[in-house]
């Protein structure tokens, strides 16, 4: 039991540190648009502003004016990295305008469809994620993208992880909750331009001006890798969103054998997956107070409680 016991403590604590692997920047947004990471790529500011984060503390977030407001990463190769590439941030949306809602690119040039850029697809207003291919025009034909099943929400704070992999392999996690998504566009390959990365800014449109976000934005970080799954839903418990109460809702018995039950506020809980230690997501279902796992061997896994508004991820043993 004491081996499972400290087994089951190391890799929570493995899962945090190693979270910032890869971390390419990290803009805390504390009145500067300094790297918080060891690699001093600090942001080239133009016309920002800062207010108060999602805690009310002032000049904690970065705020874009939706007209001439960005910050330029430094133009490095090292920044323009190949797929797979991950980000995470915290976002405040003021406007409903999809043109409003350009959130960055890793190589924004106007008129060319390069980089890898955040946005709101212009029919739906769903989140957007996509890579361009070097086209010197904008079309379906220059780009490959993936946008989420759900709409972007407007004047309030909440978190967006992104992981993309590959043409058909991108996620779109909205404070922690993968809601889904479809694929669009027939581009090659990721192509960057010899322009630097922009936060705040992303053209779609040949012979007009370029699209600024309007909104406020914090804690944003550029891996070059893919985050796991593992990773993400741990990261879930440290990033301050809507989450069923820690004491609220328990799994056990923990470590388990032949099934677990879940003992608190079911009613909020909708589904039920579980995860083992490399991300796999092995099963998934409607929510119950007991869960058989007979078909699990030991070893530890995370159980993702996904409510209409809420997620949390608990660990769990199985020990026969």
């Amino acid at each position: 039991m004491k081996k499972i016991t400290l087994l089951f403590f190391l890799l929570s604590i493995s899962c945090f540190s190693q979270i910032d692997e890869n971390l390419l920047l990290y803009y805390k947004f504390e009145g500067n648009a300094l790297d918080a990471t060891e690699n001093g790529f600090d942001g080239f500011e133009n016309n920002i502003s800062y207010v108060a984060d999602r805690f009310g503390n002032e000049n904690s977030a970065a705020y874009f004016n939706g007209l001439d407001s960005f910050i330029d990463f430094p133009n490095l190769e090292v920044l323009k990295p190949q797929l797979p590439v991950s980000f995470s941030f915290w976002i405040k949306y003021d406007s409903s305008d999809y043109r409003d809602r350009a959130l960055f690119n890793t190589s924004f040039e106007e008129d060319i469809s390069s980089g890898i850029f955040f946005n709101a697809q212009a029919a739906s207003g769903r989140y957007s994620i996509a890579y361009g291919d070097g086209s010197p025009y904008y079309s379906p034909n220059s780009r490959r993208s993936y946008n989420s099943y759900k709409s972007v929400i407007n004047d309030e704070w909440h978190n967006i992880t992104v992981v993309v992999e590959g043409s058909q392999n991108m996620q779109i996690f909205i404070g922690c909750k993968d809601f889904g998504g479809s694929y669009s566009g027939f581009g090659g390959d990721l192509f960057y331009s010899a322009t630097p990365g922009s936060l705040g800014r992303h053209d779609r449109e040949l012979d007009f001006p370029a699209d600024y976000f309007k909104g406020s934005l914090d804690e944003f970080k550029y891996w070059d890798r893919a985050l796991s799954q593992v990773e993400i839903l741990s990261y879930c418990d440290t990033l301050g969103i809507q989450i069923i109460n820690e004491q609220s809702v328990i799994l056990f018995p923990n470590p388990a054998q032949d099934v677990f039950y879940v003992n608190g506020r079911g009613d909020r809980i909708a589904t039920i997956e579980i995860f083992d230690s490399f991300g796999k997501k092995l099963l998934s279902y409607p929510f119950q107070q007991e869960s058989d796992i007979r078909s699990l061997p030991d070893g530890i896994y995370f159980v993702r409680l996904i409510g209409e508004t809420t997620v949390n991820t608990k660990k769990l043993i199985i020990k026969r």
